[in-house]
């Protein structure tokens, strides 16, 4: 296995699969600390501070998972290239850094009551500008949408508005939105299993509940918690965030959430990062 390959697998297991490049666990580990990376600082008027507290912490945490040479070079590189400044006691995040920040953590987004529509997307873009597709692809999943097959993706919510910004000035004819109309559906498929297999419901369903098991289980765990606290953004990051009527009476994602805003939010003091917590199911 290939360096590279065998750092971003090292990095998706330290992050619960929500970064797997260097440059974003810097970043998620700074702002998991307040915002603040420290090396080794010694003296108890730090242990004092939380904010520097929390930094000692964290930046500890991430020692014992990696190789404490990688992420001094990694801390180089992301000061290199804009995301982190060198302040009082270690390294913090600068406004290009909490830029990225934002594109690493998922967003909270309240669901709109369901007009009981299904769309669907469909886009012919050509290789040579694989760029673009790619970029489209990754701004669907954004968006809540979801792929169906290839070059066809599928959406609970009107997404002509996005797709007009998104490619102003592109060639006529590159993307087609069509509306299937109130209880679509796609080939024999009822709603529900149209839906749970294209957005992976069920399956997601099942990873909330195991988090919810774990994070229980090791309430007192440091090491274990910040783990569990990226796992959850990374699951958060893969919900369609459905109105209440397209999920299941047991979908424990509601909980989840109550869960991590009670035992993670305010004590890893990352709520500056996040949108404001809303209820969704």
């Amino acid at each position: 296995m290939a360096k590279s390959l065998k750092t971003s697998n090292l990095i998706s297991k330290i992050t619960g699969e929500l970064a797997t490049t260097a440059m974003d666990l810097v970043v998620l580990s700074a702002a998991f600390a307040g915002g603040l990376i420290l090396f080794g600082p010694s003296g108890k008027d730090l242990y004092a501070d939380k904010k520097l507290n929390d930094a000692l912490r964290v930046s500890s945490l991430m020692y014992k998972k990696w190789n404490k040479s990688s992420f001094r070079k990694a801390v180089g590189r992301a000061m290199g290239n804009g995301l982190l400044k060198k302040v009082e006691y270690g390294f913090g995040l600068t406004a290009e850094g909490e830029k990225r920040l934002r594109t690493i953590l998922p967003e909270y987004k309240r669901p709109k009551p369901w007009d009981g529509k299904l769309w669907l997307i469909a886009y012919d873009i050509p290789n040579k500008k694989r760029q673009t597709r790619d970029k489209l692809r990754k701004w669907l999943v954004e968006v809540g949408c979801r792929m169906l097959q290839e070059s066809v993706w599928l959406s609970i919510k009107d997404p002509t508005p996005w797709i007009k910004n998104f490619f102003v000035g592109s060639k006529k004819g590159s993307i087609i939105v069509s509306c299937l109309g109130r209880d679509g559906s796609v080939g024999g498929e009822s709603l529900p299993e149209l839906l749970d297999r294209v957005f992976g419901l069920t399956r997601l369903n099942r990873d909330y509940i195991k988090w919810i098991e774990s994070s229980e289980k090791y309430l007192d765990d440091e090491e274990r918690k910040l783990g569990l606290a990226f796992r959850y953004l990374h699951l958060l990051r893969q919900d369609p965030m459905f109105p209440k009527e397209l999920l299941s009476p047991d979908w424990a994602g509601g909980k989840a959430m109550d869960l991590f805003d009670k035992q993670y939010r305010s004590e890893l003091d990352i709520s500056q990062y996040l949108n404001p917590r809303v209820s969704s199911y």
